[in-house]
């Protein structure tokens, strides 16, 4: 039996209900359902929510994304975000194709942007709460429809295997001072609809994996640009823009972001080549991206660190466009007054217990 197959079975998908947070009748409205109601309130349709250390943790593969199955099926990462070191393990998923050769598939660039097309539809009138999970419930007419608005085109099989490399890949993410740890797949569950070509409507069902329940559930995400995000064709770059909209909150046009080179490479997951030009260049490929996207005035290096005469690393300023500063502004107003809200509903609930049960 697959993965898929044991997804299926005793499902009870529940549509989310709007939330009225002026009503003063709420105190039968279950905690998740409440809280994926308000990640879905947070965003407009030019908006998604960038999720917290799920979205800056390096778990995407740059390079080399297919191995033989007799070859290791992980990799190991690492990690920071402020004080917290984070240690990073992706597994790759086993994949049978249809000429029956088995390999390993480690998620890539087609699986973030299935990913990423996923969120915004559960953001969209697709998103369910189910057995304690976020999920998204979707058609492949639909994530097809999303991705080529975006120019990011794939077939119908090339999808369905996008999917299953997402099912079926691992993700576990480590802090390395409490060892608090979440490990599952990246889609932890998946219930498939149409198969064929034919059947492109057919209602598909897949759930987060936890570390997007777990933002949803503690409102530690982000709004953030969906068109540009789409638009950013180098995976680095959109790395970038997303570590940007996450950490970058003081956003300020007199105060630029100030990662170094290694940091973005390492912490990417890119990792670091044997030669630092080639490093160099891919830095500047992918911050050239993000000004052409419209996120980024322009850059500059303020440091080169060097031992000798090579170069070890580099410092950066990155300044950021007016508009990009005004969303960054929003995305921190509405992050308070997203939890401005579950206060006032947590105490109404509150409330009618205590009012019941006198």
């Amino acid at each position: 039996m697959s993965d898929t197959d044991n997804d299926s079975q005793n499902l009870q998908i529940i549509e989310i209900q709007p939330l009225d947070t002026d009503s003063e009748n709420d105190g039968g409205d279950d905690y998740g359902h409440m809280q994926m109601e308000m990640f879905v309130s947070a965003t407009t349709e030019k908006t998604t929510n960038t999720i917290h250390l799920y979205d800056i943790a390096p778990k995407f593969t740059y390079d080399r994304k297919e191995r033989d199955v007799s070859e290791s099926a992980f990799n190991l990462r690492a990690m920071k975000n402020g004080t917290d070191e984070y240690e990073v393990e992706v597994q790759a998923a086993r994949i049978k194709r249809e000429d029956g050769l088995e390999v390993l598939v480690f998620p890539g660039t087609r699986e973030e942007c299935i990913e990423d097309s996923l969120r915004k539809l559960a953001t969209s009138g697709n998103g369910v709460f189910l057995n304690g999970e976020a999920g998204v419930r979707f058609s492949l007419y639909e994530l097809k429809q999303d991705l080529d608005m975006h120019k990011h085109t794939y077939s119908w099989p090339q999808l369905r295997e996008g999917l299953y490399v997402l099912r079926r890949s691992g993700l576990r993410i480590t802090n390395r001072k409490t060892g608090e740890s979440w490990e599952e797949g990246f889609l932890s569950r998946l219930v498939e609809g149409g198969q064929q070509e034919g059947e492109p409507f057919k209602l598909w069902y897949a759930s987060f994996h936890k570390l997007v329940t777990k933002s949803i559930t503690d409102l530690t995400y982000r709004q953030m640009n969906y068109p540009r995000l789409m638009s950013i064709t180098g995976q680095l770059a959109k790395y970038i823009f997303k570590r940007m909209v996450s950490v970058y909150t003081f956003a300020d046009l007199e105060k630029p972001y100030q990662p170094t080179l290694t940091q973005i490479m390492q912490e990417s997951g890119r990792g670091m080549a044997p030669e630092m030009k080639n490093n160099i260049k891919a830095m500047n490929r992918a911050l050239d991206q993000l000004k052409d996207s419209g996120a980024i005035q322009y850059w500059e290096e303020t440091k080169r660190v060097k031992v000798g005469r090579k170069v070890t690393n580099i410092h950066y300023n990155i300044y950021p466009t007016k508009k990009l500063v005004n969303e960054i502004i929003e995305a921190n107003k509405q992050q308070k007054a997203l939890r401005a809200s579950m206060q006032k509903a947590q105490m109404r609930q509150l409330k009618n217990m205590i009012s019941e049960n006198r």
